[in-house]
């Protein structure tokens, strides 16, 4: 059954919901304002959607939004069982439940969100999760879903592979895609990130470190790949000359080294050095550089031919020094 939503407010739906300075919204799904979703009156009483997400930072769950619709719009107010919270187990299977809210309303019409606004509610979602934590969040069916009644969409822009699970008859968890869904469960959590946020470092020895800053990964003379970012998911790529063919290439350094290429380092996209007396590519100009550069014209290492002639002798060293002396930019 699919809905196209042609406004933004019909897409926030039914409440003014803003994310805070330090707020990061988690979601698989990729619904916006003109883009069509699909209701899924495919539940009974007890079962569970669930999605799988990371957080890109110590910090803790504040808000989890669920989108609830009919397909005419204006049902009553559902109260279903549950919002739960699990840790993340192993795919398809959800971990041990970290929290649990009883009894949400969900009205019919657009995305209800549920975070502690007052001191009158009596269940505040304060969740603490960790950098890089994966979870499992889920909304627990009261009333068994109809073909006329409001219930969980999922957007038409496809589903992402072990992020969608669903709980069948309420004890046995399945992968959303292999019950034949086709989207992503519209159901998105608000971390708050006060501890700053972290992901992954591609490092410029080819390297890569999970966890970082973005200031720290500056330190580094890294590149950050971004919030809740893991080095898992992650390919440090960067440009990669071959000399044989004169190629320029995206590869990482493992397998740029394999066919014999000269590699420039994680984000860069042309095969030209942006600081090339920095032989040790850490963004430092320093004693290892020279060090470095020694060894390679030692050894006659393509990369010691500084001035691109073929030739080993005192200009590529006199090259290498104006370079050094120079700085990087």
């Amino acid at each position: 059954m699919p809905i196209k939503f042609a406004s933004m407010c019909a897409l926030i739906g039914l409440s003014a919901m803003s994310v805070l300075g330090d707020e990061v919204v988690l979601q698989n799904d990729s619904l916006t304002a003109g883009d069509n979703a699909s209701i899924c009156p495919c539940f009974i009483a007890g079962e569970e959607a669930a999605v799988w997400l990371t957080s890109p930072c110590d910090g803790s769950i504040v808000a989890i939004q669920v989108f609830w619709r009919s397909l005419a719009g204006g049902a009553q107010t559902s109260l279903e069982d549950s919002i739960i919270v699990y840790e993340s187990g192993t795919f398809p299977n959800a971990g041990p439940i970290k929290s649990e809210l009883l009894g949400p309303a969900l009205q019919d019409g657009g995305l209800n969100e549920f975070r502690f606004t007052d001191e009158n509610q009596t269940i505040p979602i304060d969740i603490p999760v960790t950098a890089g934590e994966e979870f499992v969040v889920s909304l627990k069916f009261f009333n068994s879903s109809t073909v006329s009644g409001p219930s969980i969409l999922f957007d038409d822009s496809g589903i992402t592979p072990g992020k969608n699970t669903v709980k069948v008859n309420g004890s046995q968890w399945r992968s959303a895609e292999s019950l034949g869904v086709t989207g992503d469960w519209i159901i998105r959590v608000i971390v708050d990130c006060t501890g700053g946020l972290v992901g992954s470092v591609c490092l410029q020895n080819g390297g890569c470190i999970d966890g970082m800053t973005e200031e720290e990964a500056g330190l580094l003379g890294g590149v950050w790949s971004g919030p809740g970012s893991t080095c898992a998911e992650v390919q440090c790529l960067g440009a990669c000359e071959i000399p044989a063919t004169g190629a320029c290439l995206q590869l990482d350094l493992q397998t740029c080294d394999l066919v014999a290429g000269d590699w420039f380092g994680p984000g860069t996209t042309e095969c030209v050095a942006s600081c090339p007396a920095d032989f040790t590519m850490d963004g430092v100009l320093d004693f290892f550089d020279i060090s470095t550069f020694l060894t390679a014209f030692s050894s006659q290492d393509p990369i010691a031919d500084f001035t691109g002639d073929g030739q080993f002798d005192f200009f590529d060293i006199s090259a290498f020094l104006t370079a050094f002396g120079q700085g990087c930019p």
